[in-house]
């Protein structure tokens, strides 16, 4: 039935075509949110971020609006995540909302360090029709879905595919690599017959970061973090080993130091065109197509992964808005969330260089033309509804799933650089996974 409804959501948005509506603001909405929040102050904290840069010119717009004031507290991701983790262990807050990644939302929802919205989001009252929450795709929607609620807005969904140098492919004859195989000999013939040219950049540094690329290879290889039917750990299937022997072939095609890059380096890499291919999240397409950013801006071409030998899978993951409980301020802040994910704003939000997760925008045609990734986004979500239907996640929706990926992030990165052996990181990967979440007897 959830494939089922996945692939529904899919087939509707591909047929549809959806149009992209820009929808004016309630001025009524915003004249009750003044008149009930002038003056108030909100407080929320952010990562560093694409889309983060979209909001600030929205949020100058929304205080004009309502009189409400935000303060952003942004700081580097890790330090967000670090913040969040001892704010829910000392369970103290100071803000009223902060930036959630998948990775972390059923943590803080199990510590009720964050809020459910449905009271809001079912409130017709608060939530103006220009909303619209059920244009947010459901693949994105979901992620924050935890217990039978939501526990976040998404405003940043991503999937993961190939970037390449189109003029680099072209020039030299090299076809789109459409299994893993092929993606190892491109990579590897740029590396080794193009001067001043890496061959692929990812990111590989360790922790969190190397979990993130390495759920990309794991099942496409066969490998797995969880037995799907009775959830506990199965790190020690032969899919695993060969997931990531997989990527130390890859990374001696990969620029010097790429064991130490976070987004930020494996990014650079590539917009300053010094890699003719990454692996990386859709949200970095709009940084990899602005010419103030980007260097091979216009000669970037875009493709779902490549296909393993255990089938076609990527993951999904996202960024969204989550309301803190212990705000005292908590329709101002939904009002906040409101602005800065509705449909009705979204044209600012993208033409700021905002990630999109919206039904309306990927599936409108003219976007698609105007923006080439669109179409490997609606490629790499099919691709997500196959680990979907397989059993599986890159994101394991349980409170430990922090734990789990260091687990995996620390000893696989160890074998990524042959500090230990592959067979002896998967070894000690299961064991402190059956430890985290118990075995199968």
């Amino acid at each position: 039935m959830l494939k089922k409804m996945w692939m529904l959501g899919l087939m509707v948005l591909l047929l549809a075509g959806l149009s992209h509506t820009a929808l004016a603001q309630d001025e009524e909405w915003a004249a009750g949110v003044r008149a009930a929040n002038e003056g108030t102050e909100l407080i929320i904290a952010v990562a560093s971020h694409p889309s983060v840069e979209a909001f600030k010119p929205m949020i100058r717009d929304f205080e004009e609006m309502t009189g409400i004031t935000v303060r952003l507290d942004e700081m580097e991701e890790g330090q967000l995540g670090q913040k969040l983790t001892l704010e829910v262990a000392n369970n103290v807050t100071s803000y009223d909302a902060v930036m959630a990644a998948v990775e972390r939302s059923p943590k803080l929802a199990d510590a009720a360090y964050s809020e459910p919205l449905e009271p809001w989001i079912n409130d017709s009252m608060k939530t103006p029709d220009w909303f619209d929450y059920e244009d947010i795709l459901s693949a994105y929607r979901d992620l924050f879905l935890w217990e039978g609620q939501h526990w976040a807005i998404p405003f940043a969904g991503e999937s993961v595919f190939l970037f390449y140098r189109s003029d680099l492919f072209e020039e030299h004859g090299i076809s789109v690599p459409t299994t893993y195989d092929e993606l190892l000999e491109a990579a590897c013939y740029f590396h080794n017959e193009v001067d001043g040219i890496s061959g692929v950049s990812f990111r590989a540094r360790l922790g969190w970061e190397f979990t993130y690329t390495w759920s990309i290879f794991l099942f496409p290889f066969g490998g797995q973090m969880v037995d799907p039917m009775t959830g506990t750990p199965a790190l020690d299937v032969p899919g695993t080993a060969d997931s990531l022997n997989y990527m130390k072939a890859l990374a001696e095609c990969a620029p010097v130091g790429v064991e130490s890059y976070s987004f930020p380096e494996a990014w650079d890499a590539f917009a300053l065109g010094n890699a003719a291919i990454m692996v990386e999240a859709t949200a970095a397409a709009p940084e990899m197509e602005n010419p103030e950013k980007s260097l091979v801006a216009g000669n970037i071409g875009y493709a779902q992964l490549p296909t393993g030998p255990a089938g076609s899978f990527t993951g999904v993951w996202g960024w969204g808005i989550a309301m803190t409980a212990a705000s005292e301020n908590k329709d101002a802040t939904w009002a906040l969330m409101t602005y800065l994910t509705g449909r009705g704003t979204q044209d600012q939000y993208l033409a700021g260089g905002g990630i999109p997760s919206r039904a309306s925008s990927l599936g409108d045609e003219e976007l698609q033309m105007a923006n080439p990734y669109y179409g490997a986004t609606l490629d790499s979500l099919a691709q997500a509804g196959n680990l979907f239907a397989a059993g599986h996640s890159v994101v394991i929706p349980i409170p430990e799933w922090g734990q789990f990926s260091e687990i995996m992030g620390n000893d696989g990165a160890r074998a990524f650089i042959g500090e230990i052996s592959v067979e002896e990181a998967i070894t000690n990967m299961q064991a402190a996974a059956e430890e985290l979440l118990g075995s199968a007897e």
